[in-house]
């Protein structure tokens, strides 16, 4: 099976190429390209098509895109539209990052990029609407968690989320390369927990509150029925990880 990932040296990239390259034997049949120059100009192989493409190369930060929307515009949708089309006009299947967001598109740029992508998508492919990815050490410098981990963040929201663990993600991923599912799937735990509540079990006790954010929805939690008929369970729990590892300062 010939697989390219794009965005293969960010957050979620990073950890499913190598699972691929390394732990599923795909060693000699994964390409990576990383964003954003080389995305924009994807033209794909005039012959032995890929079997598979995953695209993950995409600007996420949802505040930044109200800042910066054509930004994340033209790097969300115009450069992803070559390797829709290259998927669209080869039969390639097509995984694709989407997004929670897309529920309350609306709200902010960013997922109105995401809905633009489901929108634009070819036929045999997969939206996977990732919800709050997270990782012990390697979560992006601007989410939540990592941030509070670092005393970085300046304030909460009373918002409740579906953290899911990056490996739960990468497993969902592989799961869905071999399935024939189409359209668009939740990638989530099922659970919510609130910010606050988060922050409290790490220690964080102290940071202001803020109660309007217009541009975010106040609750987000995956609906898992398709994920589960693939056989997918979440495994790691990130309420049950941050008590197992508090500092007993602080308790």
């Amino acid at each position: 099976m010939k697989i390219l990932v794009t965005g293969y040296k960010g957050f979620i990239g990073s950890f499913l190429y190598n699972h691929l390259k390394y732990e599923c034997g795909y060693n000699e049949w994964v390409d990576g390209l990383d964003m954003p120059d080389d995305i924009g100009n994807f033209k794909g192989p005039s012959k032995n098509h890929y079997d598979i493409v995953i695209h993950l190369a995409a600007f996420a930060a949802l505040r930044d895109s109200i800042e910066n929307p054509e930004k994340f515009w033209k790097n969300n949708v115009e450069k992803s539209r070559p390797i829709f089309d290259y998927c669209r006009e080869n039969n390639v299947r097509l995984l694709y990052a989407s997004s929670a967001g897309v529920y309350s598109w609306w709200q902010n740029p960013y997922a109105v990029t995401k809905k633009a992508n489901e929108s634009m998508a070819p036929p045999n492919s997969v939206g996977m609407r990732f919800f709050n990815v997270w990782a012990e050490k390697e979560s992006r410098k601007d989410m939540l968690y990592r941030m509070l981990q670092e005393d970085n963040a300046k304030y909460l929201t009373l918002h409740k989320r579906d953290w899911i663990h990056v490996k739960d993600v990468v497993k969902a991923i592989t799961l869905l390369m071999k399935s024939k599912y189409t359209g668009t799937i939740d990638i989530g735990t099922g659970k919510e927990v609130g910010v606050i509540e988060l922050a409290s079990a790490m220690g964080k006790h102290d940071l202001p509150i803020r109660k309007m954010t217009p541009n975010e929805p106040d609750t987000l939690c995956a609906d898992t029925t398709e994920l589960e008929k693939l056989g997918w369970s979440s495994t790691i729990n990130i309420m049950d990880y941050v008590k197992d590892h508090a500092d007993p300062k602080l308790e």
